[in-house]
């Protein structure tokens, strides 16, 4: 055993720490060896010229929002600008400036009230007609005025924001503001509009809208040519949203995207008021017409991975392979086997040499067997809970019905547009039933002779 370096390590550690300890502390050290730790470590003998001291300044230096007197928000624009700050940054400082003076009014539109009790009202329940009116009146003199304090072609130079451009397309700046600012003047009267009412629509209420609607448009159309306005319309249409919502991973291609909207516009259009009273023969045979449109823009491939994607059902399959790491084409081709089952139920149905408990009988085997199928192919974890939700039409089967897949669409939703315009969308894939003959029932046997 060797504790030589073991001591030698502890010694220099000791040293080191004692140096540390006297750098910091010189006041301990004797007073004959005081000068030599003041003195700094590595310094020269050669004593440093002087330097010079700064003449004092007669003041200090003006902080900049002192120079700019207090709510003049226009000043402050022109002072940022004369110190030569760029437009990108001038838009920040201002706009954080607007921000703080309306957001603590719009968050307190917005809260609920906490002295109500949890029990008794959701925390949205207390944001009436009169409070949205007052927030949307608050956003949009936010939005005029920033756009007011930007009007000069010193941030016109800026480049169309990627939001302005998703929203406005290829319009030039100026025409953007415009735009924004005929939409700003009309959400504030529509909001005006909508308030009265007290959450009570008439129809006089109904048409002042529709008046509101109409005189938008007009003024949209003297801003954009017809074909800025009809790409505008599109982007901005509450229809484009929820078909944005409810399309899922469908990707469709511009072109699609506006065949879809269209056949979506002209189902919507057959709505009285977005939704209003149609009977049922009617909306079925829109609902018909509309799949009938969408099939022949889309044709059939696309118009099958259409009908998939929007499916509530296969969007819920999806996530659950994703989560158990199986491919898409697994849940695609698992949900597809309903569209193979749903044909050879009919084939069951339609076929004269069974007879109705044989029919049964099979659709009874079809179904079984579908659910094994479903297991195996989407594996333990996935197979089951897909089963489960298939169990919706695979007991129909069992009980001997045969089931198709292109039924009315499942869904119908109705949304309502900041300028008060309703519109209707059907999403999904409508399921119909057809019972096999029933089995014939016997003869009662004669009753014995008294």
């Amino acid at each position: 055993m060797k504790p030589a370096p073991v001591l030698l390590g502890l010694s220099l550690a000791a040293n080191a720490a004692l140096f540390v300890t006297i750098g910091r502390h010189p006041r301990i050290v004797p007073p004959a060896f005081r000068d030599f730790f003041a003195r700094p470590f590595g310094a020269t003998e050669v004593a440093a010229a002087p330097v010079a001291a700064k003449p004092p300044t007669s003041a200090a230096k003006t902080p900049l929002w002192s120079t700019v007197p207090a709510n003049d928000l226009n000043a402050l624009v022109a002072r940022l600008r004369a110190l030569g700050f760029p437009p990108s940054i001038v838009r920040a400082i201002v706009g954080a400036e607007v921000a703080a003076r309306y957001n603590s009014r719009l968050r307190e539109l917005t809260s609920p009230d906490p002295n109500t009790p949890y029990w008794r009202t959701s925390p949205y329940a207390t944001f009436d007609s009169a409070r949205m009116a007052e927030y949307t009146r608050l956003q949009t003199e936010r939005s005029r005025l920033l756009r007011d304090l930007f009007k000069d072609p010193f941030f016109t130079a800026d480049d169309v924001s990627p939001a302005q451009r998703r929203r406005f397309g290829n319009l030039p700046s100026q025409k953007i503001d415009m735009l924004q600012r005929i939409e700003d003047d009309y959400s504030e009267m529509i909001s005006a509009a909508r308030g009265a009412t007290n959450g009570i629509m008439l129809p006089e209420d109904r048409e002042k809208l529709a008046l509101l609607a109409r005189e938008r448009h007009a003024d949209l159309a003297g801003v954009l040519t017809p074909e800025e306005l009809a790409d505008y319309e599109l982007r901005s249409s509450p229809l484009t949203t929820m078909l944005a919502r409810e399309l899922g991973n469908f990707d469709a291609n511009e072109a699609e995207f506006r065949a879809i909207f269209q056949a979506h516009q002209a189902y919507s259009d057959k709505f009285p008021g977005g939704g209003g009273v149609i009977s049922f023969q009617d909306r079925g045979a829109a609902a018909q017409e509309l799949q009938a449109q969408l099939k022949s823009a889309l044709g059939d491939q696309r118009y099958a991975d259409y009908q998939r994607e929007t499916d509530r059902d296969y969007q819920q399959l999806s996530r659950l392979a994703e989560r158990a790491n199986l491919p898409a084409a697994t849940a695609a081709s698992a949900f597809d086997v309903r569209y193979a089952v749903a044909a050879q139920t009919q084939q069951i149905a339609d076929d004269a040499s069974l007879d109705a408990d044989q029919k049964r009988a099979a659709l009874q085997l079809l179904a079984q067997n579908t659910r094994t199928q479903l297991t195996a192919l989407l594996g333990p974890t996935v197979g089951p809970m897909f089963v489960n939700t298939s169990n919706r039409w695979l007991n129909q089967v069992e009980r001997g019905m045969a089931v198709s897949f292109n039924g009315p669409p499942s869904m119908t939703m109705t949304t309502a547009g900041p300028d008060g315009s309703m519109v209707t969308a059907s999403f999904g894939t409508g399921v119909t039933y057809r019972p096999v003959a029933r089995p014939t029932p016997p003869t009662p046997a004669p009753s014995p002779r008294q």
